[in-house]
């Protein structure tokens, strides 16, 4: 029923669209020399009425429309995510490990814990239960809010760390289109990386080129009708085109370093062509002939990886809205995507599945001879690259909904009210191509003998003489389905009580009160094969959840005129709020808001409010059956060198034999244990921001505001990673460590798989309340506008200074904590600064404009013991591996207004910047950091026409 009802609704808006004809015209470049009018508003982070000159007690960026076109943004996570007080997420530039869709993030604590809403309400969740930004037309926005500190007594659980509003033009009449072209283009030229890989032997790419493509066309059109009736209804499409990580020099390679003489290097994987064996700790490949050579050859595995993944996507919606009369205007939204997009990374193979061969086997030639193996069998793990199969490949096909329907009024001069019903759905199909299954491995590695799968096929892996025919036989077809659902029943009544102090001179005391239902439902479903764990590439086993969970609130703001007109101080005055949170997993729990503000001399506001906001347990979090999976990073017990002492590697259970000879995991990646906690408890934040704004002469705006914000009893894991390294210095965790003693016997924490969960080596990383993060920091904000000459000037400047990033694992217990304010390692990518600076003229039917991207340097350092650690010696790209440099991007735009509709021209990234190399342990995607310029020089157009 959900499925015929989202069609009927669906084609409802298309149909109305087609019949309308066309898309958004661009906004009209601001006149900042016009006066603005003084509304009552509803202001993000509170449902209390107010004038819009009166500023909120917590601090709100507000991000316009016009910049979403001339900065080239074609989605909102394009643009929103590159202000400073958001973490620099771009999911497109993210391939293996994608949540395949955007999401925003405020100060580094993640985005569970920003609350993102559109027109004041809450969106859909994506596959990880967080908020899918795909849903959101660029082409819509008229402005987004984004409000630091708590405000989980305003819209309950989840705004820890703020809100992201974002506000739709639900006003506009006509018929606007925008038509678009962005791409990238790079000159390949890094001489470092090109040496790295003629060392390696490896190809790349040389000279310049545009690629990376996409085209967006948007359709918006709006009308009134009856007098009071407003209709905008809207249909988007847009889609990109993939980029290969061998598309660019410096991404063509996984860049690897060595702790010790802190060179880099082209690394590569041991599961490679021809195959490697691990027999009894020690490695061979095949010579081709039967015969087996000491020592392993690594493949390239860098280069067939998507870096910028394909997306394509369709947004249809509509937003209308009648009055009846002044007590009852009906109104009703509708939000629709579809999605498709993929994930591609190298080519599967067989990870280390171990077989038992006879060693009189003429399979095997003389591979027991040439490994010094006297006894009747042997057993080796078989490391071999599916190069014969091509690469693997998962094809995600997203679909998502979201349905208001409410009505708003007068109940009398004084009190208005508002009810709405808000539903969401989203369904997400993914498939997966060209993965081994282990179970098929061993039967067809030693010849297919009886009992061997239905179909199987010899796989000469010793004589590296494969068909392939004989590797799409070990290979399988996977899918998963994810499904959530979300429904929120709201009412509240807003007003003043018609009476305040004496001391406030006639100003009253305003209220809101409400009720408010929400539910949450989640169903995950997989292969049999997925749930077993016996995809050879897949990292670990799928689980299945099919759960629940909903919460009945109430909850009340009050507006508080204290004092007015006394002096230089124009008014002083307080907001209240308390909201009561029912969870049917974890029972009751309170959240509270105290803002105080005081406006002096009309043009100056102090500001400061204090939250306690809570983050409820997810039904991943609660229920997600524990299992087998990978973390990225480093084991410094590893190496024949290896960056940790015998002292401090004995801990995690190395012995004198295994020390000096543990290999590390040629792809950064090790085995941990994870799932979810059924006794969670809901998190327990308390926010704290202070400022101060001012317009001290016209047209000039200022603000800045220090915030705070401290959450205990944290979700989350630990960290596999935090956890080896505070072993390894502090003697802490180390139960939770296990070393492989019984598959290869070297102490290794990478080789095994989902199928030898009892014996493979991992780390235990189950998720639960675990300790305290604290974010401290300053915001500044500034803008001014000015006339030059014949036309005028606009300026913008928006900067975060971050103080403290702070974790700490155990709560109390300091020697686990650490700072990363500044720091690049494992666990830290926290630049002190960032900034975004605008600067645009405007001259009758031009505009032209230039933007400043900051990011701070950061220091190599590791985060418990400070000491240097050995990444990125690039020269071009770092300080000689001491640490990251500052990063500037400079973006230029123009537009001109024609007879037919606005252009719009633009680059950004002019002097094609690449990102700084740090290697593929720390790097999210190729070999850098993510949230930089990853693909090199954006150039962009569009044609905007409205009628």
């Amino acid at each position: 029923m959900k499925k015929n009802l989202l069609s009927l609704a669906v084609k409802g808006a298309l149909g109305l669209t087609a019949a309308a004809i066309m898309v958004p015209a661009m906004p009209a470049f601001a006149q900042e020399d016009e006066a603005q009018a003084v509304e009552e508003v509803i202001v993000t982070g509170s449902r209390l009425r107010v004038s819009q000159t009166q500023t909120a007690t917590s601090p709100v960026t507000e991000i316009n429309a016009e910049e979403f076109a001339i900065n080239g943004a074609t989605t909102v996570e394009d643009l929103v995510n590159q202000y400073p007080q958001l973490d620099m997420n771009f999911d497109n530039f993210m391939n293996n490990g994608s949540y395949g869709y955007a999401s925003v993030s405020l100060r580094n604590l993640g985005a569970e814990r920003t609350l993102t809403l559109v027109n004041g309400r809450r969106l859909p969740s994506g596959t990880y239960e967080t908020t899918d930004l795909s849903i959101v037309p660029a082409a819509m926005v008229k402005r987004v809010d984004v409000m630091s500190g708590g405000a989980s007594a305003v819209y309950g659980a989840d705004a820890v760390a703020g809100v992201v509003n974002f506000e739709l033009d639900d006003e506009f009449e006509g018929v606007g289109v925008n038509v678009g072209w962005q791409g990238y283009q790079h000159k390949n030229d890094n001489k470092y990386m090109q040496g790295l890989l003629d060392d390696a032997g490896y190809d790349y790419p040389t000279g310049s080129g545009v690629d990376g493509g996409s085209n967006n066309l948007d359709v918006m059109f709006g009308t009134s009708f009856a007098e009071k009736g407003n209709f905008v209804g809207y249909v988007t499409y847009r889609e990109n085109e993939a980029l290969m990580q061998g598309d660019r020099d410096y991404s063509s390679c996984a860049l690897g370093h060595s702790s010790t003489s802190r060179t880099e290097y082209c690394g590569g994987s041991a599961t490679a062509n021809p195959g490697n064996f691990l027999v009894d700790g020690s490695w061979y490949t095949a010579d081709g002939d039967g015969s087996f050579t000491p020592g392993r050859n690594v493949y390239n595995y860098a280069p067939i990886n998507f870096y910028q993944r394909p997306d394509e996507r369709y947004t249809a919606g509509f937003i209308a809205k009648y009055e009846v009369n002044e007590h009852f205007t009906p109104y009703t939204e509708l939000m629709y995507v579809q999605r498709k997009s993929g994930v591609q990374i190298a080519e599967s193979g067989t990870f280390g599945a171990a077989v038992t061969v006879p060693c009189d086997s003429a399979l095997i030639g003389s591979l027991c001879a040439d490994a010094g193996i006297t006894d009747e069998t042997v057993t080796a793990r078989l490391y071999k690259r599916n190069t014969e199969g091509g690469p693997r490949l998962w094809n995600d096909e997203n679909e998502s909904y979201r349905f208001v329907i409410g009505g708003n009024g007068e109940i009398n001069d004084n009190w208005t009210y508002d009810a709405s019903l808000t539903y969401g759905e989203n369904s997400a199909e993914s498939q997966g191509y060209n993965d081994f299954l282990f179970s098929r491995i061993a039967d067809a590695a030693t010849g297919c003998q009886a009992g061997s799968f239905e179909g199987c096929l010899p796989y000469d892996i010793w004589n590296n003489n494969i068909s392939v025919e004989a590797a799409n036989a070990l290979a399988a077809v996977s899918w998963q389905n994810i499904d959530t659902t979300f429904t929120v029943l709201q009412a509240y009544a807003s007003g003043d009580l018609g009476f305040g102090l004496p001391s406030a001179k006639g100003e009253t005391i305003g209220l809101v009160a409400g009720v408010e239902y929400r539910e949450n439902t989640f169903t995950r479903a997989s292969d049999a094969n997925s749930l077993a764990g016996e995809f050879a590439g897949a990292g670990g086993a799928d689980t299945n959840l099919d759960a629940s969970i909903d919460v009945t609130e109430v909850f009340f703001e009050s507006s508080i005129p204290l004092l007015a007109d006394m002096g230089a101080l124009n008014s002083f005055g307080a907001e209240l709020g308390y909201r009561y949170s029912d969870y049917s997993t974890s029972g009751g729990v309170s959240t509270f808001k105290l803002g105080l503000s005081a406006r002096f001399a009309e043009d100056y506001l102090v500001r400061a409010s204090w939250n306690r906001a809570i983050r409820a347990a997810t039904l991943n979090d609660l229920y997600t059956p524990a299992t087998m999976a990978l973390w990225s990073g480093t084991d410094p017990c590893a190496g024949e060198d290896p960056e940790a002492t015998f002292e401090q590697c004995a801990r995690t259970g190395v012995t004198a034999e295994m020390y000096g000879n543990i290999d590390p995991s040629p792809a950064g990646q090790y085995n941990m244990f994870s799932g979810g906690n059924d006794e969670l408890t809901p998190e327990d934040a308390t926010t704290f921001t202070f400022g101060v704004a001012a317009t001290p002469v016209d047209n000039l705006n200022l603000a800045i505001d220090y915030y705070n914000i401290e959450v205990e009893d944290v979700i989350s894991t630990v960290g596999a990673s935090t956890k080896l390294n505070a072993c390894l210095s502090q003697g802490l965790f180390c139960s939770d460590i296990r070393r492989d003693t019984e598959g290869t016997g070297t102490g290794d924490l990478w080789v095994g798989n989902s199928t030898e969960v009892a014996t493979a080596g991992m780390i235990f990383n189950q998720i639960g309340n675990n300790g305290i993060m604290e974010r401290e920091g300053i915001d500044l904000s500034a803008s001014y506008s000015f006339d030059m000459g014949v036309g005028s000037m606009t300026a913008s400047f928006v900067t975060t200074y971050v103080l403290k990033d702070y974790f700490e694992p155990i709560p109390g217990d300091e020697s686990s904590s650490y700072d990363c304010a500044g720091l690049v390692n494992v666990s830290c990518h926290s630049p002190e600064w960032r900034h975004i600076a605008n600067l645009r003229y405007n001259l009758d039917s031009w505009s032209v404009g230039m933007r400043w991207r900051h990011i701070g340097g950061a220091a190599f350092e590791d985060q418990y013991s400070g000491e240097l650690l050995g990444y990125a010696a690039d020269p071009y790209l770092s300080s000689g591996g001491r640490g990251l440099d500052s990063y500037d991007y400079l973006d230029l735009s123009a537009a001109v207004e024609t007879t037919y509709g606005t252009l719009t021209l633009g680059i950004n990234n002019v002097w094609d910047k690449e990102p700084p190399l740090v290697g593929v342990n720390l790097s999210e995607n190729g070999n850098a950091l993510g949230g930089y310029d990853q693909a090199g020089r954006y150039m962009f157009t569009s044609f905007n026409a409205r009628f």
